[in-house]
């Protein structure tokens, strides 16, 4: 899952931009229940499906072949990673009613997007009726109908939340929930889910590009009548594709070569593994080695783990947080600075063709050039990533395509960082 822009973000899914402003801030939400306690690992499938069809096939992968490069031989294990409960906030189980939020624009000028992103004008007129408007100096507040938000098709969901994007409504039409391939179908399989949760979920589920979408967040949870069976939603929506890879050393393995690729970055002390490859490579048939040894403290600490729902103080601990943080050793806030962030990448960054050195850096651009969401190349296909900036999205290695399921609307553009 990912909290993107209408790629969307996220970065769903999840767009993320540098002009991100504002602080969410959760609170722990403990409640009873030893069903909810633990959190699990399941292997991902790769079929994208569409909540509404269902289609697609659950055949486990019991991992993938072996890529070998500058970097060695990898082998990968595609796995779904989901938020443990001690990471639900009150706010994903009790959240407002939606809101939508127009600044600075008239009653008529939203009457008239509302009809042309598919309304009729029987419906916008009972929506922007006095009992469902707020109007100040600034801003037109629409409180809608549960109701009518309910009774609204995929297609017309689509539209209206499309038309929605980038108007600063709120986080939920900004940074809807997105859903990559191979995890609608996990969440639509899950047996957890209570069967009128799911039917509910899958109606106000709808297809956008090549992913499912879920705007409607405050409106399903609100639906679901207990704590317990709103606790299982919120927890299963955190479904999030990663993958677990491994160096494996053969007894022929050049290591001093395989260092050369690895010990480019700051703060990766090769020889801190070394003594484990060379116990690897004296098998018989040699063995693999966890990826996570080889990456900088920062990432290793963080890697498939969720962040605590967010305190007072704490750093915006979204995709260029992590994505420049990457390699420090003390944590830099400042990255939670748009202005700071792009004096630094302009400092200590330039932009290449392709990645292919451990650190390289991805972003996904719009049109306008703002960066909306950042990873760091780890070797072959295979990104260090955080979708969203909240306790919703872990840090992982996935894959390229994973993420660009994510932005398909986005370009992406590489950068490499400067040499002392």
């Amino acid at each position: 899952m990912a909290k993107a822009k209408n790629s969307n973000g996220p970065e769903a899914v999840h767009s993320f931009r540098f002009t991100l402003k504002g602080l969410i801030l959760f609170t722990l939400f403990l409640v009873a229940g030893t069903a909810l306690v633990s959190s699990r690992l399941v292997e991902a499938k790769s079929k994208l499906v569409s909540f509404q069809t269902g289609d697609g096939d659950a055949a486990d992968k019991s991992g993938q072949p072996a890529h070998t490069g500058a970097w060695g031989e990898l082998e990968t294990q595609d796995i779904l990673l989901e938020r443990p409960f001690e990471c639900i906030a009150a706010e994903d189980v009790n959240p407002p009613p939606e809101l939508w939020n127009f600044k600075g624009l008239t009653p008529a000028s939203v009457r008239k997007m509302l009809i042309d992103a598919g309304l009729t004008a029987a419906e916008v007129d009972a929506q922007m009726s006095p009992a469902h408007l707020t109007i100040t100096a600034t801003n037109l507040a629409v409180l809608p109908d549960e109701s009518f938000l309910l009774s609204l098709s995929a297609e017309k969901r689509r539209k209206i939340y499309d038309t929605f994007y980038g108007l600063g409504l709120g986080a939920p039409f900004d940074y809807p929930m997105i859903f990559s391939p191979g995890t609608s179908k996990a969440i639509y399989a899950d047996p957890r889910l209570n069967p009128a949760d799911l039917a509910l979920l899958k109606k106000l589920a709808y297809p956008e590009a090549n992913e499912v979408r879920l705007t409607d967040y405050n409106l399903l949870i609100r639906q679901i009548p207990t704590v317990e069976r709103r606790m299982t939603m919120a927890k299963v929506l955190t479904l999030t594709p990663a993958v677990l890879p491994r160096l494996y050393i053969h007894p022929n393995s050049d290591i001093d070569k395989i260092a050369t690729y690895w010990a480019r970055i700051d703060n990766v002390h090769f020889n801190d593994v070394r003594q484990i490859m060379e116990a690897l490579k004296k098998l018989p048939a040699g063995g693999a080695v966890s990826l996570t040894y080889l990456l900088p403290p920062f990432a290793r600490s963080r890697l498939y783990t969720f962040p605590m729902p967010k305190q007072p103080g704490d750093p915006i601990m979204d995709c260029h947080w992590s994505t420049f943080n990457f390699d420090k050793l003390q944590l830099d806030n400042g990255f939670n600075n748009p202005n700071y962030t792009s004096e630094y990448l302009i400092k200590n960054l330039y932009q290449i063709d392709s990645p292919g050195i451990f650190g390289d850096v991805l972003f996904f651009t719009d049109g306008q050039g703002i960066f909306q969401h950042s990873a760091v190349y780890i070797a072959d296909d295979l990104y260090f990533n955080k979708y969203g900036y909240d306790s919703r999205a872990p840090w992982i290695i996935t894959h390229f395509a994973d993420i660009q399921a994510m932005y398909p609307k986005f370009k992406p553009v590489f950068y490499r960082r400067r040499e002392d």
